[in-house]
């Protein structure tokens, strides 16, 4: 397991919302992996729905 140390460096410069192509990107996956995941409840996500005017 990384140390705290570890985890910010890995973490820097990363947002704390990130799109489904940003993520699977960033975690070196495929985004049907990443969908995946996040059924199982291994990776937190929410939906955000924006105003398409």
């Amino acid at each position: 397991m990384a140390g705290s140390k570890g985890v910010k460096a890995m973490m820097e410069g990363v947002s704390e919302i990130m799109t489904l192509e940003e993520s699977a990107k960033y975690l070196k996956i495929g985004k049907s992996t990443l969908y995946k995941m996040v059924r199982e409840g291994k990776i937190p996500a929410v939906k955000i729905k924006g105003d398409k005017t």
